[in-house]
């Protein structure tokens, strides 16, 4: 909603439902830009949807160098459940000294618009040193309905529990059946 105030047009946005933005990394990019991996946890006893998080690059008086925002790959996130997010910064500053990692945006989720009844069966996962990874597995369907415009995210974790990749991608099959 858009208001006027003493002749000044004001945005108002909603402010988030209050999730925890966990397990950040940053990682250099090859080609100059930087990286931020993390995820949100869903703490907030709700099912929540279009959640996206800021991540502030601070320098060391605590000003803020760079910021970037994105939404996370998954669109409903249960209550307790994860999900991964990768913010690209273009032109990071040559340093940094700290980060703030906040919600910027999440609202409650509406199960109804969602299939939930699909798992992911047999996963596993093959590197080449820092270079590759790969992941196989199936999703099965274990509803009473055709699941249709699937997608699959993957989140790689480091030794201490750090998101250091996340992909989200089609299934092979774009629709999978009933107990297919």
């Amino acid at each position: 909603t858009t208001a006027m105030h003493t002749g000044i047009p004001v945005t108002s946005e909603a402010t988030p439902l209050p999730f925890a933005v966990e397990n950040v990394t940053f990682s250099n990019s090859p080609l100059g830009g930087l990286w931020a991996f993390g995820e949100i946890h869903n703490t907030t006893g709700t099912n929540l949807e279009q959640a996206g998080v800021t991540i502030s690059l601070l320098d060391e008086a605590g000003a803020v160098v760079a910021e970037a925002q994105d939404y996370v790959q998954v669109e409903l996130i249960r209550p307790g459940e994860r999900a991964p997010f990768a913010l690209r910064f273009d032109t990071p500053p040559q340093s940094f000294a700290s980060y703030l990692a906040a919600p910027w945006k999440g609202v409650i989720g509406y199960v109804g618009g969602y299939y939930l009844d699909l798992t992911a069966q047999d996963s596993q996962g093959t590197g080449e040193r820092y270079s590759t990874y790969s992941v196989s597995g199936v999703i099965a369907n274990t509803g009473p309905e055709d699941a249709v415009e699937v997608s699959v995210t993957v989140t790689l974790y480091d030794a201490l529990g750090r998101v250091i990749g996340t992909r989200r991608a089609p299934p092979e099959y774009d629709v999978i059946p009933t107990g297919g």
